[in-house]
């Protein structure tokens, strides 16, 4: 992971963002704070709390999830999937899909027993996740606040693997 890694996630992530992408971020946040989110993400996976899978193209980052098991020895056999996201001008083409399987099978090969997930609500990923086999375990309503009077819920899945 060279020292470009961190400025190109923040560039993947803040063109997610702009398009609507459920990546954390209202469509309007400051891409310094994208940015900044980037870095300590990046961080995070330097540490080994978090891993990266990406999808490259040309030699530019154009898709990533990361992985985040359960830190404590109750939680250890799970983890969290966090950030799906791929290039807007590349959706539609499956690499959503495809780095997902791709953290399912590593998930799998490691010993993970389940992973879990968030999806915003007023999108297509709560029907995309359960269209790939996620069981939706919970519903927290109004839990994310968009924009001034944008109240979306959260939707939690579970993978039993």
């Amino acid at each position: 992971m060279g020292p470009q890694t961190a400025t190109s996630l923040g560039t993947l992530w803040t063109a997610v963002t702009r398009a609507g992408g459920a990546v954390g971020f209202a469509p309007d946040a400051p891409e310094a704070d994208i940015r900044a989110a980037a870095e300590q993400a990046i961080e995070d996976v330097r540490a080994g709390r978090e891993q990266l899978f990406v999808l490259d193209a040309d030699g530019e980052l154009v898709g990533a999830v990361f992985l985040r098991r359960g830190p404590k020895a109750t939680v250890r056999h799970r983890a969290d999937v966090v950030r799906l996201m791929v290039h807007p001008d590349l959706q539609g083409r499956g690499w959503g899909k495809a780095l997902l399987d791709a953290v399912v099978a590593h998930a799998t090969a490691i010993g993970l027993e389940q992973l879990l997930l968030s999806a915003r609500g007023g999108t297509t990923l709560p029907d995309f996740y359960a269209k790939q086999g996620w069981r939706q375990v919970g519903l927290f309503p109004d839990a994310l606040r968009i924009g001034p009077d944008d109240l979306r819920d959260e939707h939690w899945f579970q993978l039993r693997l």
